[in-house]
């Protein structure tokens, strides 16, 4: 019984398309870990500064679409994004 080999051909399309997916994963497994590191057992976050928690379930507020729309602006003009 004859023992076939088999020759894998391994082009340079391929050989970057299996580099990039590996890279890919291994930026996706270290992400997780840092998504992860805010899920407790305690609860929400404490809050910092002079901040109070919400209360739960927060309460609904009408919005007035002229203002919601100012304040987005100014903030995008103080450089909060």
């Amino acid at each position: 019984m004859a023992v076939e080999e088999k020759k894998i051909l391994l082009d340079r399309k391929k050989f970057l398309k299996g580099a990039g997916a590996s890279l890919a994963g291994l930026a996706l497994m270290g992400g997780v870990g840092s998504l992860l590191a805010g899920c407790d057992q305690g609860g929400a976050a404490a809050p910092t500064g002079s901040e109070s928690a919400p209360s739960w379930p927060v309460a609904y507020e009408k919005l007035d679409p002229d203002k919601a729309e100012q304040l987005a602006y100014d903030s995008y003009q103080a450089g909060h994004g």
